[in-house]
């Protein structure tokens, strides 16, 4: 039974936490370590055995370091090589040290040195590699570790919560929520089990465990962006769920609209992205992205290929010389490419209020070189900006031109 895959491991890890006071052991192999193993689970320090010297001497540095001893608590320390051309001589070694342990497969996105962390049934459940592990101190890789123990202890403590519930939604409820502890994996069987406890899913713990997101086919970004705001307001979804689609839609947008046309969904959504969790790598890269990806269309700029956004969607202009009452020429004027530019309508703006507008669809070409829309102001604006909607096709931006606005 799945069911009885979870409970195991919940068994066996409320037996690691009574011995996770105790300072960790080093042993020289699987079948040594494997009595403390059962009731606390295991960490290997693995380091390349045949082409990094470095990392062998930082493996066998930190496994004898009593900062990092003492926050692996009772759990049992192996020191293992892997090898990217072994001997059956090494294969051997391996084996005996490993045990039935193993390592993740050739396609794991794991470099090496790295710490495993299994847990007592055997199954490997988190790692710790790359930039955070061999620039940090002793101490910091003790603080990493300490952190991934008690990831540990509190996914195990929802899985006892949710073994207990009663209610079939407060038990997927919390199902759900062991899921979600960041640098933690599903609990083995989870899904099926979750799937036994509200056959229906009349709740949507099982669709927010299985939660993915995409752009669907011929969308229009109103869709997406209604949809991804679901999904930013859904409480059953994980900060890292949400950022993982925002992420999608920013990648959206900036293929089909551009930087200018797409910078206020950009904007929004890596703001958002950062929001939920500050300190991950998608909220550590939406600062760069918002730098990198998102620019004001100014006046005097015109239009060119990289200008015109990918579908029809509103461009705001700003720095535009419109002040006072009157009546304003706003002027299109091809200048190069092979592409007509197609305008569909363009508005005045005063911040959120739109104060003139001229709706009449119009195309610019070499036969029709200019194109003049009309806007009669009748107040003063504070903060004006036009509001272009261009019409042209993903294929049909190789055309560049002048705009400018008079009396």
């Amino acid at each position: 039974m799945k069911k009885s895959l979870i409970l195991s491991v919940l068994a066996l890890s409320v037996l690691a936490v009574g011995n996770s006071l105790m300072a960790a052991q080093q042993f020289p192999d699987y079948e040594a370590a494997q009595k403390v193993g059962k009731e606390a689970g295991y960490i290997a320090f693995v380091y390349p055995g045949d082409w990094d010297r470095y990392g062998e001497k930082l493996c066998r540095r930190l496994i004898a370091d009593e900062k990092v001893r003492s926050a692996a608590g009772g759990s049992a320390l192996l020191l293992a090589p892997i090898y990217q051309q072994g001997s059956d001589a090494t294969k051997a070694r391996v084996r005996k040290i490993m045990g039935p342990l193993g390592y993740p497969g050739d396609m794991a996105d794991i470099s090496y040195p790295a710490l495993l962390f299994y847990e007592t049934d055997g199954r490997m459940y988190a790692t710790l590699h790359g930039e955070r592990l061999v620039t940090a101190s002793p101490a910091r890789v003790a603080q990493l570790i300490r952190q991934q123990l008690e990831a540990r202890t509190r996914q195990t403590e929802l899985l006892k919560q949710a073994h207990a519930a009663k209610d079939p939604a407060e038990k997927n409820r919390l199902f759900l929520e062991s899921s979600q502890v960041p640098g933690m994996g599903w609990a083995p069987g989870l899904r099926e089990v979750m799937k036994q406890v509200d056959p229906q899913d009349k709740h949507g713990y099982l669709a927010a465990l299985n939660f993915g997101f995409g752009v669907q086919k011929d969308e229009s970004l109103e869709s997406l962006c209604k949809r991804l705001d679901g999904v930013l307001a859904d409480e059953r979804l994980s900060p890292g769920q949400k950022q993982r689609a925002c992420a999608v839609v920013i990648g959206h947008v900036r293929r089909s609209l551009g930087s200018l046309a797409g910078g206020p969904y950009i904007t929004r959504y890596a703001t958002a992205m950062q929001k939920l969790d500050p300190d991950s790598t998608l909220g550590i890269s939406a600062p760069v992205v918002m730098r990198d990806w998102v620019r004001e269309y100014r006046y005097g700029q015109g239009w060119s290929n990289e200008i015109l956004p990918g579908c029809e969607s509103p461009l705001r202009m700003k720095n535009v010389p419109i002040s006072r009452p009157g009546t304003y020429k706003v002027t299109f004027k091809i200048t190069d490419g092979r592409d007509a530019l197609q305008v569909r309508k363009v508005r005045l703006m005063d911040g959120s209020r739109c104060v003139a507008e001229d709706a009449t669809p119009r195309t610019v070409t070499w036969a029709e070189p200019e194109q003049v829309y009309t806007l009669s102001v009748k107040k003063a604006v504070k903060e004006p900006e036009l509001e272009i909607t261009y019409g042209n096709l993903p294929s049909q931006r190789s055309t560049w031109g002048q705009i400018t606005v008079s009396p």
